[in-house]
């Protein structure tokens, strides 16, 4: 059984939702160049990452267009099955989220980090973390849409009962091995991601909460 898509978010004051939008989009920038950073710096990427790293390496395509090929799968699963968990934040998150991740591959690349060594590629590791965790509390404090891996997330709660948290962390772990065995690289940051990531995006939801401040009243 569907569900019906929510259009609350456009009840928002217009300056309010296009500021939303901007924000929303700037957030996505940041968490695409921050996996084509971790991607490309051979430390690690994220468990979700990883499997479109291992995507990219099995299929010998862009990481970009392995992004995309989770992210379009997923989007078409959730239309489908679970579209309330479907909004403008959503589409944001997902159409350019591949071009971004190639931006950050062609960032590395044109700094040529690689030439630097170890120490240069885990300065590349920390920065894409950062724009990582960055990003996506961008994307979380501004509240009009949930991305493909949350979306898909909260319909697999809805059918089967589980509580969110383990539906996101088998999700997490199915990804991280299917990732690994296509020859997805594990490594320091896939530690670092699991361990930190959580509570670092909640310090930057705070931290964007106390400097941007939104009229959410309905029009």
């Amino acid at each position: 059984m569907t569900s019906k898509f929510d259009f609350s978010v456009f009840r928002q004051q217009k300056p309010v939702l296009i500021k939303k939008m901007i924000l929303a989009f700037l957030g996505d920038m940041l968490v695409g160049m921050g996996i084509g950073l971790n991607s490309c710096a051979g430390l690690g990427n994220d468990p979700i990452s990883v499997l479109s790293d291992g995507l990219h390496k099995f299929f010998s395509i862009s990481m970009g267009a392995a992004v995309n090929t989770t992210a379009y799968t997923l989007l078409v699963v959730v239309l489908i099955f679970g579209r309330k968990y479907i909004n403008v934040g959503t589409l944001i998150n997902v159409l350019p989220l591949g071009f971004f991740v190639n931006l950050g591959v062609a960032t590395y690349s044109a700094l040529n980090v690689a030439e630097g060594g170890l120490l240069f590629r885990s300065i590349a590791v920390l920065a894409g973390c950062a724009f990582l965790f960055f990003g996506t509390a961008l994307f979380i404090t501004v509240d009009i849409g949930q991305d493909t891996w949350t979306g898909f997330a909260l319909l697999l709660r809805d059918r089967t009962g589980k509580e969110y948290r383990f539906v996101r962390a088998a999700l997490d772990v199915v990804a991280l091995v299917i990732g690994f065995l296509l020859g997805g690289t594990v490594g320091a940051a896939t530690i670092f991601s699991a361990l930190l990531g959580g509570p670092t995006i909640q310090m930057f939801c705070e931290f964007i909460n106390k400097f941007v401040k939104f009229d959410n009243s309905a029009v």
